[in-house]
């Protein structure tokens, strides 16, 4: 009896030792996973402004354990996926500075468990508005922290102050840097700049760069891929086109806008019955967004070809769900004055009595005389029209500067001053001033 309950006791003890061995496999197995866990993340940046991915599960051996993610605020979300990985969903937008804890649990078949924690922050949100100046732009550029960077893509519009490396045939890119406005103390590296022009880039340049920032070392730049729009400014129309794209069938834009781009076709030739055309254009070179313009008229319409570039002003709408000009849309000559034509048709948005809170310059032709040169008060009053547009004329009130005493009908003038709706007129109030004339021919 005593030998039979030796054995069952050795048997027991056994039996033990064998369980005990299967647990700490499987203890060995989670720790080993949870080392590989910590591995993996331990060296992430700590700073999480955009979505991420971590894995669902680990391989130790062939063997697989699940990784369950949580997180210690409800502005994060975990969104698992098809391919066994998980993604952390944060809030881009968020308005203050958030430090949060992303716990990984994971387990085994028999529910057995390791913990890693990972602490990490989403940094308060660097908002651009498109209404944004490019020194406010500049300015924000410069909250990045060292290495993050901004996903969305911005224009800006400044003078190259060096060449940082030269013209590369072989890469067929260049580095410079920009100096936008007074910002003297806050230039922009264009890094590895491409597009047509960037090869023959000089100091003094004034450029349009689109690209995307980041904080490179200390370095603020638009990284590598950003592009050259153009010889000086040219203004983004992303916001226009996103906003034409978003309108329901049926619905029109409240005001009138500019857009310029190249022609891709001509849908309808010219009539010379109704004096117009229907073509369609490419802004940007957003070619998932082309706009057509539904029996374009103005001066020149009626030569237009597909590759012309062209600046076009009037409603957009959305018409069975094409996105058009809508019919009376106007050619805008020349195509360069799109972004004078551009404030002259939105100044005709505002309400009578207000007026614009900063000084805008603006390049036309007088197309009217209306009050004499006044030797005792040394001013002029005379109306223009901005890139030939006859439906926005500005009346530039009690003009001043040198030359303003000869002004005649024919010549093209560059005035300054605060846009205001007077009664119902659009004008370059008091105090405007001419900066340049060229006489009419």
């Amino acid at each position: 009896m005593k030998k039979l309950i030796s054995i069952l006791a050795v048997l027991a003890l056994c039996a033990t030792l064998c369980v005990g061995y299967a647990a700490a496999e499987a203890d060995d197995g989670l720790t080993a996973a949870r080392d590989y866990l910590r591995l993996m993340y331990q060296n992430r940046t700590e700073t999480t402004p955009a979505d991420y991915e971590v894995v669902g599960v680990v391989n130790i051996g062939g063997v697989i354990y699940d990784v369950e993610w949580t997180a210690d605020s409800d502005t994060i979300q975990i969104l698992p996926g098809d391919n066994k990985m998980v993604t952390i969903d944060v809030d881009e937008k968020n308005p203050e500075e958030l430090f949060y804890v992303l716990t990984a649990t994971i387990r085994d078949d028999a529910g057995n468990a390791e913990v890693v924690e990972f602490h990490h922050k989403v940094p308060a949100a660097l908002i651009l508005d498109a209404g944004m100046s490019y020194e406010e732009i500049v300015d924000i550029a410069y909250q990045l922290e060292e290495g993050l960077s901004l996903e969305e893509t911005f224009r800006l519009y400044g003078t190259v102050v060096s060449i940082d490396t030269p013209w590369s045939d072989e890469y067929e890119n260049i580095t410079v840097t920009i100096q936008v406005g007074d910002l003297a103390d806050k230039p922009i590296m264009c890094y590895r700049l491409a597009g047509e022009g960037a090869k023959d880039l000089a100091v003094g340049d004034d450029i349009t760069v689109e690209g995307s920032f980041t904080n490179y070392k200390g370095t603020i730049e638009f990284d590598q891929g950003c592009v050259l729009v153009g010889m000086g400014e040219h203004i983004s129309q992303q916001a226009i086109l996103d906003a034409a794209y978003k309108l329901e069938d049926g619905l029109a834009m409240t005001a009138p806008t500019v857009l310029r781009g190249e022609i891709i076709s001509i849908d309808t030739a010219w009539s010379d019955e109704y004096q117009n055309i229907t073509v369609t254009i490419v802004c940007d070179g957003k070619t998932e967004q082309p706009i057509m313009c539904y029996r374009l008229k103005g001066e020149g319409a009626k030569d237009l070809a597909v590759g012309d570039d062209i600046a076009v002003a009037g409603i957009i709408k959305n018409y069975k769900g094409t996105i058009e000009f809508d019919q009376g849309c106007t050619l805008v000559i020349p195509a360069d004055s799109a972004n004078d034509a551009r404030s002259a048709v939105s100044a005709y948005a505002l309400e009578e009595g207000l007026a614009m809170t900063e000084s805008s310059t603006m390049t036309g032709v007088i197309s009217a005389i209306d009050t004499a040169w006044s030797d005792e008060y040394q001013n002029i009053t005379v109306i223009m029209l901005v890139g030939g547009l006859e439906d926005y004329p500005i009346m530039c009130y009690r003009l001043a500067g040198e030359g303003a005493k000869d002004l005649a009908v024919g010549d093209t003038i560059t005035v300054s001053g605060i846009l205001k709706n007077y009664k119902g007129t659009i004008e370059f109030d008091q105090g405007c001033t001419l900066d340049a004339v060229v006489k009419a021919q």
